[in-house]
C-alpha cells in the first residue's frame, strides 16, 4: 500500500495528539494507597511506569467523584457524604494519587467525573445548586489538601442521559466564581461522556448557548464520531476525545500457545491498537483515555482482567508490565503530547463489530504524527490478520537520504518465553530519494504491531520483583501503632489491604479504640449507577486456601435487619456474597452461605459484641459464635482458594480484632494457573475460548467434548480444577497413570468452583488425567496445593 506523508504548510490547520489518559474510579486505584503504605519504592516506581516520560506518560487523569456505590469494579468513596460536612478528599485513592502524579509530570491535566452523586444531592430541593456546590466544594478541598489545580471538568453524569441544562447551568455558575483558590474560569468543560453515542453534538449544533458552555467533547467505546461532531471541530474548534476505552483484556501469556500470538482476537492487543490508530481517521479524536492504566484492585471484579499493569499485592510489593503496557509504548515512547497529525498518514479500514466496542475486519491501520519543533516523525501499524502488510511511504519535507529511521515490533512468540518479542528494535531502514519524495518500506509481520521513528530510545529497564503470598498468621486491630500519628487521616481512614464493594469500611474511634466500621446507613444510601452488592469488603491474599477467620462484631442494634459477618475464600466480587460466609443478625439469628446460597441456620444469645470465626480446612466448613461452635458444612466440592471478607447492612456495624490464622497441616496456600497455561495439555476436540467473559479466570475457558482428555501436571500435595459446569458432564480421571474415577457424574457448578478436588497426595510431582466421557466440560482453570 502506497502512503503519501507531507509535512503540512500550515501548522495552524493541524490536529495535535494529546497523548493516552487514565481513568481512576471505580476502586481501580485502590491498593495504591497500600503499595505507598508498605512499599515506597514500589510505589514510585509505578508512578514513573504510568506517569513518566520513560513509561507510559499519561498526560491525563481523570478521577470519579465517589458516591459510596459500586461504579463496575468496588466502590469509590464519597468526599462529602453529607451537606453539612467538610469535603475531605483523603477519602479514596484518587485525590493523592493525583498529587503524586503531579510531582513526576507536572504537565498532567486533571479532570474529575460522577457516576453517582450522594444522597443529599439527589434529594436537593434546588438539585443543580446542591450538585454544584458538591463540585465546587470538592475542587476547593482538593486545593487545600493537595495544591491540585483541576483543568477540565466532566459535567455530564457518566454514560447516562445529555443534561444540557445542567451543563449550562454549571458553566454559568464556574465562569462567575470569584472567591476561589484560582482561577475556576479557566476550567474547561468536558461533556457528555455518553456510551457509543454523540447526542451532545447533536444538541449542539442546534443550541449555540450550549456549544459556547463545551469545550471538549468526549464519548466511550467508539473510535468513530458522527458529521455533526466532526464539525464540531472543524468549524468550532472543538476537541474531541475518547473519554473512556479499554486496555487490552487478553492474557498473553497462556494465551499465545494456541493462537500462537497472544495478541490478537477481539479486546486483544492488536484490537486496542486499532481503536487507537483508528480515533483520529475516523472520529476526529485526539486522546484515548484508559479505564484502567492499572489494576490496583482484587481479581474477581467485575470487568477484570483488564490493565497495562496488574498491581495486587501491596503486601510484596509485586506488579507486572502486561501485553497492553508494551502496546502503549508504542504510542507513547515515540509521539508526544502537541506532535501534530499528518491526515494523509492516518487511516483505518475497520469495521465496527464484535461486542459493539471492537474493530474487525481490520486490514490497514497507521497512525502518523510529527514534533513541529524537532521534525521528528513517528508512523505506528497495526497488522490484526494472518498475513504480512506491506507499506511504501513517500515522505516530502520531514526525512532526507540521511536519516535513519528505527523499527519497533511487538509480536507474539511460537516458542519460547511469550513475551521476547515485545517492544524490540528489530531494523533501522534509510529511505531513498524517487520521484522528488523520500521512499522507504515496511513490512508488518502478520499479528504484529510496529511503530518505524526518527525518535532514539531504548526498551524499558524494568526493576525485578516477584510475587510473594501473604504469610498467615495475619492480624490487624486497626490501630496502626507502627504507622505515623496520621497514617490514617492521610488515607481517608481506609484499613490496610481492603477494597470495598458495597458501603464503606473505614478505621472510626469508639469507646477510645479504633475499630473497623461500616458508614453507609440508608440516610446516606446513593442512587446506584449501575449494581452494588449489599455492604462488603474483602482483603489479602486470594491464595489463602485452609485457614481461620475471626473478628469481634458489634450489631448497632438488635432487630433483624441489622446483621453483620465474616467469610472467606472470598474470590468473586460481583455476588453479594462469595466463598463461605457467617452472618449473625440483630435478633438472635445466624446464617451460613456457600456462595451466595444459605444452607444452614440458626439461632444464638446475641450479645453486645461477638466473636464470630470460620474456618475452613479443604472441604470442612466450621462456625464459632464465642468459643461455641454452631455450625458444621461438609462441602463435597470445595470452594477454592479466596480472601477474608467483613459483611454488614447498610448500619454502622463494626468489627474488631481480626485475626487469620492456618488450620491445616496441609497446604495453607495453594497456586493458581489458567487454563491456558502450560500446565494443561488438551487432546481431542476442545474449543479454546481466549476472550471469553470476566467471571472466567483471566477470560479463559476450555470447553472439551466426549472422549477429549486434559493432562494437568503439577507439584504439589492437592490439586484442583475449577469452571463453570452446566451440563453435568460425565468424566474419567487418572492420578500418575492409576484409576482414581472409572466414571463420575461432574455436578452443576458456577463459575470458579472446583469440580474435582484431590488432597492428601505426597508432595512431588503428580500427572492428572481427565477424559470426557459423557457431555461437555469446562475447564477454567487449577489450584496447587
Amino acid at each position: 500500500m502506497k502512503i503519501n506523508i507531507e509535512k503540512p504548510e500550515s501548522k495552524e490547520r493541524c490536529r495535535s495528539f494529546q497523548g493516552f489518559g487514565m481513568v481512576s474510579g471505580n476502586n481501580s486505584s485502590r491498593l495504591l494507597l497500600d503499595y505507598k503504605a508498605m512499599h515506597p519504592k514500589r510505589y514510585n516506581e509505578l508512578l514513573q511506569l504510568i506517569f513518566g516520560k520513560d513509561g507510559l506518560n499519561i498526560t491525563h487523569l481523570k478521577l470519579e467523584m465517589g458516591a459510596d456505590i459500586n461504579s463496575s469494579s468496588g466502590t469509590e468513596p464519597a468526599v462529602k457524604r453529607f451537606r453539612d460536612e467538610a469535603a475531605d478528599t483523603a477519602r479514596g485513592a484518587g485525590y493523592q494519587l493525583a498529587c503524586d502524579a503531579k510531582r513526576v509530570n507536572p504537565a498532567l491535566t486533571l479532570d474529575m467525573l460522577y457516576w453517582s452523586e450522594p444522597k443529599w444531592v439527589s434529594d436537593s430541593h434546588d438539585v443543580y445548586d446542591a450538585r454544584y456546590s458538591w463540585y465546587a466544594q470538592t475542587l476547593r478541598a482538593a486545593y487545600k489538601a493537595y495544591k491540585l489545580k483541576f483543568d477540565c471538568v466532566s459535567v455530564n453524569r457518566n454514560e447516562r442521559a445529555v443534561e444540557p441544562e445542567w451543563i449550562k447551568y454549571f458553566a454559568k455558575r464556574i465562569k462567575a466564581e470569584k472567591d476561589c483558590p484560582y482561577d475556576f474560569s479557566k476550567i474547561k468543560i468536558i461533556a457528555a461522556d455518553e456510551e457509543n453515542s454523540w447526542h451532545i453534538s447533536d444538541l449542539m449544533a442546534e443550541d449555540e448557548e450550549l456549544r459556547s458552555c463545551v469545550d471538549i467533547i468526549g464519548s466511550h467505546y467508539t473510535s468513530h464520531s458522527t458529521p455533526n461532531t466532526k464539525k464540531m471541530s472543524s468549524e468550532y474548534g472543538k476537541e474531541i476525545w475518547f473519554t473512556e476505552g479499554c486496555p487490552p483484556m487478553s492474557y498473553s501469556k497462556g494465551t499465545f500457545r494456541f493462537d500462537h500470538s497472544g495478541l490478537s482476537g477481539i479486546n486483544g492487543v492488536l484490537d486496542i491498537a486499532d481503536r487507537i490508530i483508528a480515533m483520529y481517521p475516523c472520529g476526529s479524536m485526539s486522546l484515548y483515555e484508559f479505564q484502567p492504566v492499572v489494576s490496583a484492585y482484587y481479581d474477581g471484579v467485575c470487568y477484570c482482567h483488564k490493565q497495562l499493569i496488574d498491581a495486587k499485592e501491596p503486601w510484596s510489593g509485586y506488579y507486572n508490565t502486561e501485553s497492553g503496557f508494551y502496546m502503549a509504548l508504542h504510542f507513547s515512547r515515540f509521539i508526544k503530547k502537541g506532535w501534530h497529525f499528518i491526515d494523509s498518514g492516518c487511516g483505518s479500514d475497520g469495521e465496527k463489530g464484535g461486542d459493539g466496542h471492537a474493530l474487525v475486519n481490520t486490514k490497514h491501520s497507521y497512525m502518523t504524527a510529527y514534533d513541529p519543533e524537532t521534525g521528528d516523525l513517528s508512523i505506528v501499524m497495526s497488522n490484526s490478520t494472518d498475513k504480512p502488510v506491506k507499506y511504501e511511504f513517500y515522505v516530502k519535507n520531514l526525512i532526507t537520504e540521511n536519516t535513519v529511521l528505527d523499527l519497533w515490533e511487538t509480536r507474539g512468540n511460537e516458542c519460547g518465553e511469550y513475551n521476547e518479542n515485545y517492544f524490540k528494535k528489530v531494523k533501522s531502514v534509510s529511505p531513498a530519494l524517487k520521484n522528488g519524495s523520500y521512499v522507504f518500506e515496511a513490512v508488518i509481520l502478520p499479528f504484529s504491531l510496529v511503530t518505524v521513528t526518527t525518535v532514539k530510545t531504548e526498551s524499558p529497564a524494568l526493576k525485578p520483583n516477584k510475587s510473594r503470598v501473604l504469610t498467615l498468621p495475619y492480624r490487624d486491630d486497626f490501630s496502626y501503632k507502627d504507622f505515623s500519628e496520621d497514617f490514617l487521616a492521610k488515607r481517608g481512614y481506609a484499613p490496610l489491604y481492603t477494597t470495598d464493594q458495597g458501603g464503606a469500611f473505614e478505621v472510626t474511634r469508639v469507646k477510645n479504640k479504633n475499630v473497623l466500621m461500616q458508614k453507609i446507613t440508608p440516610e446516606a444510601k446513593a442512587e446506584e449507577w449501575g449494581y452494588t452488592p449489599l455492604p462488603a469488603t474483602n482483603f489479602g491474599d486470594d491464595r489463602w486456601f485452609n485457614y481461620e477467620l475471626s473478628a469481634y462484631l458489634s450489631l448497632t442494634e438488635k432487630t433483624k435487619d441489622f446483621y453483620g459477618g465474616i467469610g472467606l475464600r472470598f474470590c468473586q466480587a460481583c455476588r453479594e456474597h462469595s466463598g463461605y460466609s457467617f452472618i449473625i443478625c440483630g435478633n438472635g439469628a445466624w446464617k451460613f452461605f456457600r456462595n451466595g446460597k444459605m444452607k444452614k441456620k440458626g439461632i444464638f444469645d446475641a450479645k453486645e459484641a461477638v466473636k464470630l470465626t470460620i474456618s475452613a480446612d479443604k472441604g470442612k466448613i466450621l462456625c464459632f459464635i464465642g468459643e461455641k461452635q454452631v455450625c458444621s458444612y461438609n462441602d463435597i466440592s470445595p470452594l477454592p482458594a479466596g480472601r477474608g471478607a467483613f459483611y454488614s447492612s447498610y448500619h454502622n456495624n463494626f468489627f474488631e480484632k481480626l485475626e487469620i490464622t492456618p488450620v491445616s497441616c496441609e497446604r495453607t496456600y495453594i497456586t493458581r494457573v489458567d487454563d491456558t497455561d502450560k500446565e494443561f495439555e488438551y487432546f481431542g476436540k476442545w474449543e479454546h475460548r481466549l476472550m471469553s467473559g470476566y467471571g472466567d479466570y483471566k477470560r479463559t475457558v476450555s470447553i472439551g467434548q466426549k472422549d477429549a482428555g486434559v493432562r494437568f501436571s503439577f507439584n504439589g500435595s492437592s490439586f484442583g480444577i475449577f469452571g463453570e459446569s452446566r451440563y453435568e458432564a460425565v468424566i474419567a480421571l487418572k492420578l500418575d497413570g492409576k484409576r482414581v474415577w472409572k466414571s463420575k457424574k461432574v455436578k452443576k457448578s458456577d463459575k470458579r468452583e472446583l469440580f474435582c478436588f484431590i488432597s492428601g497426595l505426597e508432595k512431588a510431582e503428580h500427572i492428572a488425567e481427565i477424559t470426557v466421557l459423557e457431555g461437555e466440560l469446562t475447564v477454567d482453570g487449577g489450584e496447587i496445593g
